[in-house]
């Protein structure tokens, strides 16, 4: 009896290594991403810039992907043959059959479409798994252009999950939950795309008192604005929880430890007489080998 115990402890614990180990694996599994940007009927160029730009960023924050941009490619001249009703299989057919079956790739493409200016915004995105040949899509209906970008981190992460059979919660980059609300009013005066900060790729501000960070890391960043002084000056602040990637000076390891002490990054800026933003930003920096919070000066410029 004790002989036959031992030898179902051993097959148990056999069992429990066995699948630990395909978990693992499962985990550290890289996917090649190919990413063709979006198909849609938006005339204004530059906020399609800023939406392809921001999903791309949001792609390359997942860690399973490789993500790789293809938004020149020359399928890019077949997007006007999509129609709004079609499916994926529609767009990926104009892909090249070896890209479109090699192993461990994920192509993906969004598709924007407002069928009149009177109704709602249509995003869906897909993927297909190259190897299964599978297409997946995520997506939904909108009352104003800006949802679609305050919303899209977490379809993307679910359909990326889903394509790839990753463990959405595990592998992906957990979707972030609000540190602040109540966005401001009247925000029209400096809405639109500002640069200026050396690690930041972009930053868009909306008229709805919303908007996002792009860094040049990858990592996006929501944040709130509240204008103040009649539209003069503005106070910025972190929406999003913690990130180590919203402090790309700083060792990783090191800023980790602030994961929980951490305020909200803050930004309280002027418009001067030139048309730019200046002020101060309110962060962590380290100094002699000292991580501590400060106050730094910054200038954005509006692109």
């Amino acid at each position: 009896m004790n002989r036959k115990r031992l030898c179902s402890t051993f097959f148990f614990l056999f069992l429990l290594r066995f699948f630990a180990q395909g978990t693992l694996c499962a985990q550290e599994k890289k996917f090649n991403l190919y990413y063709y940007g979006v198909v849609t009927n938006v005339n204004d160029q530059n906020m399609l810039n800023i939406t392809q730009d921001l999903f791309f960023a949001q792609l390359r924050g997942i860690n399973y992907l490789d993500a790789r941009d293809l938004r020149d490619d020359p399928i890019k001249d077949s997007y006007a043959d999509i129609r709004p009703e079609d499916g994926g299989d529609a767009f990926f057919q104009y892909v090249p059959q070896d890209l479109a079956s090699s192993p461990d790739s994920i192509l993906f493409f969004a598709r924007i479409y407002r069928p009149r200016s009177d109704e709602k915004w249509e995003c869906v995105f897909f993927a297909k798994n190259c190897q299964s040949g599978e297409i997946s899509s995520k997506g939904k209906s909108y009352d104003s252009y800006y949802k679609i970008l305050t919303d899209a981190k977490n379809l993307i992460q679910a359909l990326m999950a889903e394509s790839s059979g990753a463990p959405e919660g595990e592998t992906a980059q957990k979707a972030a939950s609000p540190r602040q609300e109540a966005p401001a009013a009247g925000a029209d005066s400096v809405a639109g795309t500002w640069g200026g900060e050396s690690n930041v790729n972009k930053i868009l501000l909306m008229r709805s008192g919303r908007g996002f960070i792009v860094f040049n890391n990858g990592a996006t960043m929501n944040i709130s604005v509240f204008v103040q002084d009649g539209g003069s000056s503005l106070r910025i602040v972190q929406r999003d929880k913690f990130n180590a990637s919203f402090y790309p000076d700083i060792d990783r390891q090191t800023i980790l430890g602030f994961a929980e002490s951490a305020a909200p990054i803050e930004w309280n800026l002027t418009l001067n007489k030139s048309g730019e933003l200046e002020g101060k930003k309110k962060t962590l920096v380290a100094a002699g080998g000292v991580v501590q919070p400060a106050s730094v000066d910054v200038k954005w410029t509006r692109k």
